[in-house]
C-alpha cells in the first residue's frame, strides 16, 4: 500500500465500466439513415451533427494529417462520378471537413451520365449548386475496391458506359480528373514481391481468378488514352484492400476475418506466404486530397496503410492478440490443407475466400512526394471490429501502455485520494484540474485513455500545500521541485512514487534525476486587470518559461507566434543567462501579481498558458461531483472554465487517436503493478 488512504471502493462502483459512459455517444445518426438522400443543414454545418465518431473519425482525417495545403481546397468544386455511393459519400465528407475547420466553401456534387449528360446532385450537405462545367476536381470512383463479379456482357456494358462518360468529363475543363483503382490491376505477384507502379504482375487470360485484373487495366486504359487525345490532366490512385468503420466494402480477407472475430463466429485459414496490402478508409481519403493537390499530373500512384502489408496468418494473429476472447481462428499449413480433402467434411468450418489477397503494393513514389499514411492495420482492424459490435461503449485501444493503463490509473487515484486527505487536514482550497478535471465531467472519472491526473490551487494554497505537503507524505512519494531536486526545473510540483519507473520522451533524457509514475500539483495565479497588462505578463512569462525549457533541454525557442523576433533573439541569448536567474526570473513573472487583487487568473504554470486570462470568481467556490465512485471537489463554474480550456469540451478526441497523452518511453511499475486502493 502506497498511500494513507484506505478507503475500499464498494464492488458495484469498482465494476463500473468508464468506458461505458453513454453520455458521450454524441454522434447517433447512421449510414443507412444517411443514404436515403441529401441532409439539409440550416446555418454553419458541423459533421458531428450528422456523423457517429467512427465515421466522424476518418471524416476529418485529411484535415488532421497537415498533408494537404488548404489553400488548394479554398472555394474548391468537387464533382463524384462513379456507382459506389457510399465510398462518394464518404470521399464529400472528407472534403466538408474543410467546412468545418476553416470555412473553405468547398463544394461537392455527385454526377451521373443520363442520356450523354451529367445529371447532379449535392453529396452530404446543402450548399449552393454548381454547373458540372465549374468542377475543378472530377473523381471517379471506377471499381476501386468493388468486387468485379460481372459477366462478359456485363463488363462490355460497362466499358462502353465508362467510354461515354470519359467523353463527357473530357468536356469539362476541370483541373484534374482522379480515378481510383486498386491493386488488382496488377495480377498475380509472386512471393516478397511489391508491385510498383508501372510494373506487372503475372496473368493467364484462361485462367480463374484474372477477371478482376483484366477488367480494372481497361478502365484505367481507357482513362490514359482519352486524356491523351483530348488533352486533359488525369491521376490513377491505386489502393490496397479497403477497410473500415461504417462503410461497406468488398469481401477480402481482412474484412472477412473482422467481421467474423466480431461476432465470434468460428473460421478457419490456410497459411501462405503471400502478403497483401490495407489501407483504412481514413488514409485512402486523406491520399485523394494529397494526390489532387501536391503531386503531378498524368501519373500512377499507389498507396497502402501504415504497416498494413499482412498475410492470412499475420492478420489472424493481430486480431486473436487483441480479441482472444472473440477470435475463434485455426490455422493449417497448405499441406495439411491438401490432407484435409481426402478426410470427410463434416463439421468442419468453411474457409475464407481471397479476392484480392496476394496484392503487395511498392508505395516508395507517393511517399516520396511527401504522403505518410496515418492509421496501421492493428488500429484499423481493432476500430473496425468494435464500431462492428457496437456495444454502446466509449471506444478505447485496450492494449495501450502494455496492458498497464488501468493500474496506473488506480494509482493516480490513490494520489488524490492522499491529496484529498491532506487538503482536508490543513484546509488547503484545491480543484481537480485539466484533463482530470474533464474527466470527472464528461465520463464522471478518468477519461479513458489519460495516463495522469492533475489538481489546481490559488497561489496562497499552493503555498501552503508546499509548506505541509512533505511531512504528510508517506516516505515512498518524493515531492519533485527545482529547490528539492537538482537537475529539475518543472514550474510546479510533481509528487513521484519511489521505485517506480514512468519517464516521457523529455524526462527520459535525464536518467538520473526522479522519473517515477507522477502527479501534477499547479498553480493559477492572478494576473493583470486590463488587457495590455495580461498580455505583457503573458509574454513575460512565455518568454522566461522558454528560456528555462529550453536552457534545460538544450533545444531552441521556436520563433513563431505573435513575437518571433523577440524569441529569435532571446534563443541567441539563452545561454549566456544562468539558470539560476532564468528561474528566479521565470518564478517572479509567476508571482508578479501576487498580492494584487485584480479579478483575473491564469494558468501560468501549465500547458494553457497561451489562452490568456480568466475571471477569477470561476475559482473562487468549489462543487464536488463524482469520479471513480469518490467524490471531489472541481469549480463551480466548471462549465465556464472548461470551455475556456477546450471549447465544446463535450466533444471526445478522434478515435483513431484514443492512446494515451503522454509519450511515455520507459514504464516499470514495480512492485505497484497490482496496486489496490
Amino acid at each position: 500500500m502506497i498511500l494513507r488512504s484506505r478507503l475500499i471502493v464498494q464492488g458495484a462502483k469498482q465494476k463500473k465500466r468508464r468506458l461505458g459512459i453513454r453520455l458521450c455517444r454524441q454522434y447517433q445518426l447512421t449510414w443507412t439513415q444517411k443514404k436515403r438522400g441529401s441532409l439539409e443543414s440550416k446555418g454553419t454545418m458541423l459533421l458531428r451533427d450528422y456523423l457517429n465518431e467512427f465515421e466522424l473519425d476518418w471524416a476529418q482525417a485529411p484535415v488532421r494529417s497537415e498533408l494537404i495545403p488548404k489553400a488548394a481546397l479554398k472555394g474548391a468544386k468537387i464533382l463524384l462520378i462513379g456507382e459506389q455511393a457510399e465510398l462518394q459519400k464518404a470521399i464529400a465528407w472528407s472534403f466538408f471537413a474543410w467546412n468545418d475547420s476553416d470555412r473553405s466553401g468547398v463544394r461537392v456534387q455527385s454526377a451521373s451520365l443520363e442520356n450523354g449528360v451529367l445529371k447532379t446532385e449535392i453529396a452530404g450537405a446543402e450548399h449552393e449548386m454548381f454547373r458540372p462545367e465549374e468542377a475543378d476536381y472530377v473523381i471517379l470512383t471506377g471499381f476501386c475496391c468493388r468486387e468485379a463479379n460481372l459477366d462478359a456482357a456485363e463488363a462490355i456494358s460497362y466499358l462502353k458506359h465508362f467510354r461515354q462518360l470519359l467523353e463527357t468529363v473530357s468536356a469539362l475543363q476541370c483541373r484534374r480528373v482522379l480515378l481510383l483503382s486498386d491493386g488488382r490491376v496488377y495480377g498475380k505477384l509472386g512471393p516478397g514481391f511489391a508491385a510498383s507502379e508501372y510494373e506487372a504482375g503475372k496473368t493467364d487470360p484462361c485462367g480463374p481468378g484474372y477477371e478482376a485484373q483484366y477488367f480494372l487495366q481497361a478502365v484505367e486504359s481507357m482513362l490514359a488514352a482519352f486524356a491523351r487525345e483530348k488533352g486533359f490532366a488525369f491521376q490513377i490512385l491505386r489502393t490496397g484492400m479497403m477497410y473500415g468503420a461504417c462503410i461497406p466494402v468488398m469481401e477480402h480477407m481482412a474484412a472477412q476475418l473482422a467481421r467474423k472475430t466480431a461476432f465470434g463466429e468460428p473460421f478457419q485459414l490456410t497459411l501462405s506466404q503471400e502478403k497483401t496490402s490495407y489501407i483504412s478508409i481514413h488514409d485512402v481519403l486523406t491520399a485523394i486530397q494529397f494526390v489532387l493537390t501536391k503531386c503531378p499530373e498524368n501519373k500512377i500512384f499507389n498507396v497502402s496503410g501504415l504497416a498494413s502489408n499482412a498475410s492470412a496468418g499475420e492478420l489472424a494473429i493481430l486480431l486473436y492478440q487483441n480479441f482472444p476472447e472473440q477470435c475463434r481462428v485455426t490455422m493449417h499449413s497448405e499441406a495439411a490443407e491438401k490432407s484435409d480433402t481426402e478426410r470427410p467434411s463434416e463439421n468442419k468450418q468453411m474457409a475464407i475466400p481471397s479476392e484480392g489477397s496476394g496484392i503487395w503494393l511498392n508505395t516508395q513514389l507517393l511517399e516520396h512526394y511527401g504522403f505518410v499514411p496515418q492509421v496501421s492495420l492493428e488500429d484499423g482492424l481493432i476500430i473496425l471490429v468494435k464500431s462492428l459490435q457496437d456495444t454502446g461503449e466509449v471506444f478505447l485501444f485496450d492494449n495501450t501502455y502494455l496492458g498497464k493503463l488501468e493500474k496506473v490509473q488506480k494509482i493516480l487515484l490513490g494520489y488524490l485520494l492522499e491529496i484529498d486527505r491532506i487538503c482536508k487536514k490543513h484546509d488547503i482550497k484545491y480543484f481537480l484540474a485539466g484533463g482530470t478535471l474533464l474527466g470527472a465531467i464528461r465520463h464522471h472519472g478518468f477519461i479513458p485513455w489519460d495516463d495522469d491526473a492533475d489538481v489546481m490551487m490559488l497561489r496562497e494554497d499552493y503555498d501552503k500545500f508546499q509548506q505541509v505537503v512533505q511531512q504528510e507524505l508517506p516516505r515512498n512519494i518524493f515531492m519533485q521541485i527545482p529547490e528539492t531536486e537538482k537537475g529539475n526545473y518543472n514550474p510546479f510540483t510533481k509528487l513521484r512514487i519511489n521505485n517506480t519507473m514512468f519517464a516521457t520522451e523529455f524526462t527520459g533524457h535525464f536518467m538520473e534525476m526522479h522519473n517515477g509514475i507522477f502527479f501534477d500539483v499547479l498553480s493559477h495565479d492572478r494576473t493583470g486587470r486590463h488587457k495590455w497588462s495580461q498580455k505583457l505578463h503573458l509574454m513575460a512569462t512565455m518568454l522566461t518559461r522558454s528560456v528555462v525549457f529550453n536552457k534545460w533541454g538544450n533545444t531552441d525557442i521556436k520563433g513563431g507566434g505573435a513575437h518571433p523576433v523577440i524569441c529569435k533573439i532571446v534563443d541567441h541569448v539563452k545561454y549566456l543567462i544562468p539558470m539560476r536567474l532564468a528561474l528566479w526570473a521565470q518564478n517572479h513573472a509567476l508571482t508578479f501579481f501576487k498580492n494584487k487583487d485584480t479579478g483575473y487568473l491564469y494558468d501560468g504554470m501549465g500547458r494553457n498558458l497561451k489562452r490568456g486570462a480568466f475571471p477569477a470568481n470561476w475559482l473562487s467556490e468549489a462543487v464536488y461531483v463524482d469520479f471513480e465512485g469518490y467524490q471531489f471537489p472541481v469549480p463551480k463554474e466548471y462549465d465556464k472554465y472548461l470551455t475556456y480550456l477546450y471549447g465544446d469540451y463535450m466533444q471526445m478526441i478522434p478515435v483513431s487517436q484514443r492512446r494515451t497523452s503522454h509519450s511515455i518511453v520507459l514504464m516499470d511499475l514495480g512492485e505497484y503493478s497490482d496496486y489496490r486502493i
